[in-house]
């Protein structure tokens, strides 16, 4: 797994883990709580714990920063990293 957004705004954590499927999607944590979030639609697919109002915060981290993460995604998945 690999932390791209380190304790960023409201203290989220975006990762992307090395051994994971396609779509292209990011795991973002903060404290227990963990959402899975599609770096192309925004569209949540698992959400342990977050609240309406934080889901929004998080989609809103993932916009702005969806150029770095697609990026991020496809040198690990493409280029067949493994650091987990």
């Amino acid at each position: 797994m690999v932390t791209v957004l380190y304790r960023q705004r409201h203290g989220y954590d975006v990762r992307i883990h090395t051994n994971d499927h396609p779509p292209a999607h990011a795991h973002v944590w903060k404290g227990e709580k963990e959402l899975e979030i599609d770096l192309n639609t925004f569209e949540v697919k698992n959400n342990r714990g977050y609240n309406t109002r934080e889901i929004r915060q998080i989609r809103k981290l993932v916009t702005e920063n969806r150029k770095l993460l697609l990026e991020k995604w496809n040198d690990i998945h493409e280029k067949g990293e493994r650091r987990d």
